[in-house]
C-alpha cells in the first residue's frame, strides 16, 4: 500500500499524542519529532502526510480538501460541524465529557449565565431542556468564572475532574462523552479507495 497521494490533520495536544500510540501500534512510521516545531510533514510512500493543527482548525482543513483526513475530539465537531466532513471511525482514545459544572450540585434555577469555550454545544443542551441561559464565552480557565462571580455555571470538558473540584466545582451532569475521530472530506473519501485503506490501518492495531 502506497500513502503517497494522502494527508491526514491531526490536532494538536492529547490527540496528538494518542495518534502517536496508534501509529506506532499500527506499524506506521511516527514522523513529528516532539522538540520540533514542525507542523508539516510531506507525505512518502511508507505513510500520509501529516499537518498538525489546533483542534477547531481540523474540520475546516478536512472540509476543504487541504487534509484527505483527520483525527479529532467529537466535542470539536459537535461545536463546529462541517457538511463537506463524514466522521468514520471511533478510534477510542482520547476519552473526556463535556459537563455543566457548578458550586452546588443543583440544577440552574430560572435564567443564567453559563460560562463556556462550547457555545453550540451548550445552547443546544439547554434549549433542548427549554431552560434561558445567557453565554458567556471564554477560551480558558472557564473554572475561575463559578468563583469570581462571572457566572454561577460553566460548560467545559474534563477527564477526570481532578481541576474541578481544586475550584470546589461539582459536575451536575454530563452533555456530551468525547473521543478521538476519524473524519474524512466526503467528497474525497468517494473518490480516493486508499482512504478506507488507511483507516484499516488504523484499526488493526
Amino acid at each position: 500500500m502506497s500513502f503517497n497521494n494522502v494527508t491526514i490533520a491531526i490536532a494538536k495536544g492529547r490527540i496528538l499524542e494518542g495518534a502517536q500510540n496508534l501509529w506506532r501500534k499500527s506499524g506506521l512510521p511516527w514522523p513529528v519529532d516532539n522538540d520540533s516545531r514542525q507542523l508539516w510533514f510531506a507525505p512518502q510512500k511508507e505513510r500520509p502526510g501529516m499537518l498538525i493543527a489546533r483542534a477547531r482548525d481540523i474540520p475546516t482543513l478536512v472540509g476543504m480538501g487541504i487534509a484527505d483526513l483527520g483525527i479529532v475530539g467529537l466535542d470539536i465537531l459537535e461545536e463546529y460541524p462541517n457538511t463537506h466532513v463524514l466522521q468514520v471511525a471511533d478510534l477510542s482514545f482520547a476519552h473526556c465529557r463535556v459537563v455543566l459544572a457548578g458550586q452546588k450540585n443543583q440544577w440552574p434555577e430560572g435564567p443564567t449565565r453559563i460560562a463556556t469555550k462550547y457555545q453550540r454545544i451548550a445552547q443546544t443542551y439547554f434549549s433542548v431542556h427549554r431552560h434561558p441561559v445567557e453565554m458567556v464565552p471564554l477560551s480558558g480557565s472557564l473554572e475561575l468564572a463559578p468563583v469570581i462571580g462571572l457566572a454561577p455555571y460553566i460548560v467545559d470538558i474534563v477527564d477526570t475532574g481532578n481541576t474541578l473540584r481544586q475550584h470546589h466545582l461539582t459536575e451536575i451532569a454530563t452533555i456530551l462523552e468525547s473521543s478521538a475521530r476519524l473524519i474524512a472530506n466526503a467528497s474525497h473519501w468517494r473518490t480516493k479507495p486508499e482512504l478506507a485503506q488507511v483507516r484499516q490501518v488504523l484499526q488493526s492495531e
